[in-house]
């Protein structure tokens, strides 16, 4: 090969290179720029994000979106089925990239009759004194009356309530982020035997597996959970 074709090659070559450049540094700036930077090799990602995880149980499913912030609490929500119940409730997340843990929170429930009231009666006997006129004499006469009166009062909540919790390890499949983990959820309810309610609960271990949705914080509404309970006093019987 003569020195004119020498020359023609490595133009050609150096050609090559500078076209290449600029979608070698578009690759490099689709998972996060330069080197050093944030999610450059998938190593780092931010406190903030939100994240959607999917939660499992024995007879429970349930999904759980999410919001981490290193400057605002965590926020979220959830949807839990449980033995064919739906619970509605929040959820929230902790992430700790120095550990690569995600501490994951959530509670739920069914409202049921709500607020209500029952009043335990017992049998109550009282002395009453009767006066009997004979002859133009007065009598007393004792006599005994026994009257069902309330003697209790017991104030209960009721609805199907649930809470949990999910350790978990976070791992980075660029250009993303997964985490995954256990823990254990608890379901609460209240069980109508005799006059008084008491409340039962059942614990499920549990596992929970999602992904970062996006490197931003995101708001959720928040709903309402009111766990079941009960509230008995004694009422003072003249």
């Amino acid at each position: 090969m003569n020195s004119s074709s020498r020359t023609i090659l490595s133009r050609l070559a150096l050609l090559a290179t500078l076209a290449l450049t600029p979608l070698l540094m578009t690759d490099a700036h689709a998972f996060g720029g330069k080197p050093g930077g944030p999610y450059s090799n998938g190593t780092y990602f931010p406190n903030e994000g939100t994240f959607s995880a999917v939660l499992r149980a024995e007879n429970l499913i349930g999904t759980l979106q999410f919001s981490t912030s290193s400057s605002s609490a965590s926020s979220g929500v959830a949807t839990i089925y449980n033995d064919g119940d739906t619970y509605i409730g929040n959820s929230s997340g902790s992430f700790d990239p120095s550990s690569n843990k995600i501490d994951v929170t959530f509670q739920a429930s069914i409202p049921g009759q709500g607020q209500k009231t029952i009043s335990v009666q017992a049998p109550v006997t009282t002395q009453v004194t009767t006066f009997v006129t004979t002859n133009g004499t007065v009598t007393p006469v004792q006599t005994q009356q026994t009257q069902f009166m309330t003697t209790r009062e017991i104030l209960y909540y009721d609805s199907l309530y649930c809470n949990g919790s999910a350790n978990c390890k976070t791992s980075n499949d660029l250009p993303n982020q997964k985490f995954s983990g256990f823990g254990q959820a608890e379901f609460q309810t209240l069980i109508f035997t005799g006059n008084t309610p008491f409340l039962d609960s059942v614990t499920k271990d549990i596992s929970v597996s999602g992904v970062r949705l996006s490197n931003s914080a995101a708001q959720f509404a928040t709903a309402d959970i009111i766990p079941p309970s009960v509230n008995e006093f004694s009422v003072l019987v003249p």
